[in-house]
């Protein structure tokens, strides 16, 4: 679904009774519970071994998220046995703040980073608190998904401490899956590249890393600290971060490094992670692909 149908979807579901949103042709909105999804996961120390795991697992317009997230962890996704290259990359999901979109944003990407012999990390990072039950998430949702392109998402350090802490953890632990510490990256989307910038302002974790990927970060960002590993960035022209933003980050960024790989595709709006547009934005991954190749 696009940004634009899930705006439609939010909208219907907020203003009809059930019974009329079921007749309206208008995208239903589901929150159906589900088990965590399987995978050897490991805890990040950046809380205590006493917080309560409080994470809700949601089918939402199709895509699995999960939010309200107490205990960070990283999911290696790891090349077949004998394919690996020796190079690492963390993906850090997006979901405004309010929930971590896992799939879309996380495994997938991670599984075809796999399949060219990166060793993947999914970072299951915390997000801000949001109502327990659907009809108040969806409240919450519906006001963040308006707003966007229209004012700055908040700042959120949690999320932060938790990918320094990933990086320092991937780093210290190369031996063990066969990476050169010097060769690891990370790939951030909307509020997960909001992330990576941080961390490349804030925090010296982001000295260890050799390259990173923006997907559709905000473009109002100027990135004023820090270190500039090589940088992929893709983003769509409908995207209302693009429309605020423009060629802001992108403009400033090189104005330090050259070391810049831009794509603008015409169409894909915001979100369009690993689920096809029928627009050229479905072509980003062969790109990424094709530039980490050659880094």
């Amino acid at each position: 679904m696009t940004f634009r149908g899930i705006l439609v979807g939010l909208a219907a579901a907020l203003l009809l009774p059930a019974s009329a949103l079921a007749q309206s042709g208008a995208p239903a909105f589901l929150a159906d519970e589900l088990p965590p999804m399987p995978g050897a996961q490991i805890a990040l120390p950046t809380v205590g071994d006493n917080v309560a795991d409080t994470e809700q697992w949601n089918r939402v317009f199709g895509q699995v998220w999960v939010r309200n997230v107490s205990r960070p962890s990283l999911y290696p996704v790891l090349p077949m046995n004998g394919r690996g290259n020796g190079r690492a990359v963390i993906v850090v999901p997006g979901g405004g703040y309010a929930f971590v979109s896992i799939e879309s944003e996380g495994f997938r990407v991670a599984e075809r980073l796999a399949a060219q012999g990166y060793t993947a990390f999914v970072l299951k990072y915390r997000p801000r608190e949001t109502a327990r039950d659907a009809n108040g998430f969806i409240a919450g949702l519906a006001a963040d998904f308006g707003n966007l392109g229209r004012g700055e998402l908040p700042d959120h350090p949690p999320a932060v401490d938790d990918l320094a802490a990933a990086v320092a953890l991937v780093h210290g632990r190369a031996a063990e899956w066969r990476i050169d510490p010097e060769a690891i990256g990370v790939i951030g989307f909307s509020a997960g590249s909001r992330t990576t910038i941080r961390l490349l302002e804030q925090r010296p974790e982001a000295a260890l890393l050799d390259h990173v990927a923006l997907i559709y970060p905000p473009m109002t960002q100027t990135v004023g600290a820090g270190p500039r590993p090589d940088l992929f960035l893709a983003i769509a022209a409908d995207d209302p971060l693009f429309r605020q933003g423009g060629l802001n980050l992108v403009e400033h960024w090189l104005e330090q490094s050259r070391a810049v790989e831009f794509h603008l595709y015409s169409g894909g709006s915001h979100g369009f992670g690993m689920r096809p547009q029928g627009t050229t934005s479905d072509l980003w991954i062969e790109q990424y692909l094709a530039w980490l190749a050659l880094q």
